[in-house]
């Protein structure tokens, strides 16, 4: 395994807090981790690393004939805890503790972390805040906290759609987005026949472009620019440009994100974006062409605390017909979107 290469690129990292498994579907690693299985490994904290797209954590364990073994556990991103409302500050190097997760597939001592078992009979639980360690075993799952400093001023400037919108990451009708059954063609298959997941564009900092990004379970703001909207993410520090002026004119070359034009129809934001550039369309590798076209309708309720999201789909390279996709944001003033603290991880 590459445990040793890692203590010591962790070693230069500083040695914060826990991470995990929740937001590990819209990174695409289901197919390092078995999301069947689950096992259970207890041992010492040796090191821990709070970062974007995905935290890491190394137990330190002994085997059946009592050797040393160090696990290598993948953990929720930093703003996913954030969100989950999980502070930094609940488990240290040095500290016992029990993890359960979905095992490597290759066998490795290597897991995608669900439920942390700490030494005081507290339990961690990522995504659906569902304890997993038995009644006996656990006292009670740690409550959620946030830091409420900016919530006055969050009320204050709020102003219909243009405020920060987050994601409840307990409910997959909010997230993921993307699940899979599209209506694709012979080529799609053909791409996806050759697709390797260890090869993957998506497992690196800042590659994420449209439609893909809207899976972003990070916090995400709207802000008028005069005749713009402009869509702030925290997810690698992603940015769109949505023309509000319909004689704006598009560029000549495909991008990252497209060309976005919209309109409001009552309270809806409807936006049309083409000239996206060729990449992947989700996280288990269907491809998109520049011939795709995207059609998106944010429409909130009546009282701004929930954004509902349609997208539809079309693209005649790699797919039969014309799909939508749908989740919701909701407003929780709390949230800000801060700056993307991304790290490169090697998934070889």
């Amino acid at each position: 395994m590459r445990v040793a290469r890692l203590i010591q690129s962790l070693a230069l990292l500083a040695p914060l807090t826990l991470p995990a498994a929740v937001a590990l579907a819209h990174h695409s690693t289901v197919a390092i981790y078995d999301a069947g299985r689950t096992v259970e490994v207890a041992g010492i904290v040796r090191e821990i690393s709070w970062r974007n797209p995905h935290g890491l954590l190394l137990l330190e364990t002994s085997d059946a004939a009592g050797a040393s073994v160090v696990w290598e556990a993948e953990m929720p991103a930093t703003v996913v805890l954030r969100i989950l409302g999980i502070r930094q500050d609940l488990i240290s190097v040095g500290d016992r503790v029990t993890l359960a997760g979905s095992p490597a597939r290759n066998e490795e001592p290597a897991m995608a972390a669900r439920n942390v078992l700490l030494a005081t009979g507290y339990e961690l639980a990522f995504g659906g805040n569902v304890p997993y360690f038995p009644a006996g075993r656990n006292g009670n799952l740690i409550g959620r906290e946030y830091d409420d400093s900016n919530v006055d001023a969050a009320i204050a400037s709020a102003d219909g759609i243009f405020r920060v919108w987050s994601t409840n990451m307990t409910d997959r009708a909010a997230f993921p987005m993307f699940k899979g059954g599209y209506p694709i063609n012979d080529a799609a298959r053909a791409v996806l026949a050759d697709w390797d997941p260890l090869d993957n564009e998506l497992l690196h900092c800042g590659t994420k472009g449209m439609p893909l990004i809207m899976i972003t379970p990070a916090p995400l703001e709207f802000v008028r620019d005069g005749d713009l909207i402009r869509m702030r993410m925290e997810e690698y520090d992603a940015r769109r440009t949505i023309h509000m002026n319909p004689a704006a004119e598009p560029p000549t070359e495909p991008s990252q994100m497209g060309f976005s034009r919209g309109r409001f129809e009552g309270e809806t934001l409807v936006v049309e974006t083409s000239g996206i550039r060729a990449q992947i369309f989700d996280p288990d590798g269907v491809p998109q062409s520049e011939q795709i076209r995207l059609v998106e309708r944010f429409t909130p309720n009546a009282d701004f605390t929930r954004l509902d999201y349609r997208i539809s789909v079309t693209d005649p390279a790699y797919f039969t017909e014309p799909f939508e996709l749908s989740r919701y944001f909701i407003w929780k003033p709390e949230m800000t979107v801060q700056a993307y603290d991304c790290l490169e991880r090697d998934w070889n």
